[in-house]
């Protein structure tokens, strides 16, 4: 009967702990869509300057030999990269082909002028 009891409690607790995780990586993930909305402006200029470019892997690199705000970029390839992991999880794909799709959005969303990296790897203009 102890026993029983051990393993029913043992059970709720993991239950609990489960849903405490996805609950914090949830809030991780808005914590993230915050922080990329108040960089988004720096990104636009840095595009607009011609210092970075959108890659064939959903990441921003940097264009020639000018570099600006690579702390920015940074943090930009890192919360890009922890949202492309949250949805390859959920949608049970790699974090390489989420991110590939989302370059494919981008570049179709991108304005004139913007650069972007084709999937032969050859940078271009839009």
């Amino acid at each position: 009967m102890k026993i029983k009891i051990c393993v029913s409690f043992l059970i709720v607790m993991l239950i609990g702990v489960v849903l405490m995780c996805n609950a914090s990586r949830a809030q991780d993930l808005s914590a993230i869509k915050i922080q990329m909305e108040k960089r988004r402006s720096l990104i636009v200029e840095l595009k607009h300057k011609e210092i970075v470019g959108e890659d064939m892997m959903g990441y921003l690199q940097f264009i020639g030999g000018k570099r600006e705000k690579e702390d920015i970029v940074q943090a930009e390839n890192q919360d890009r990269r922890t949202v492309y992991e949250a949805i390859a999880k959920k949608e049970g794909a790699t974090t390489e082909q989420v991110g590939q799709r989302r370059a494919l959005q981008i570049a179709n969303q991108a304005r004139k002028g913007v650069w972007l990296q084709g999937q032969n790897g050859k940078w271009y203009q839009k």
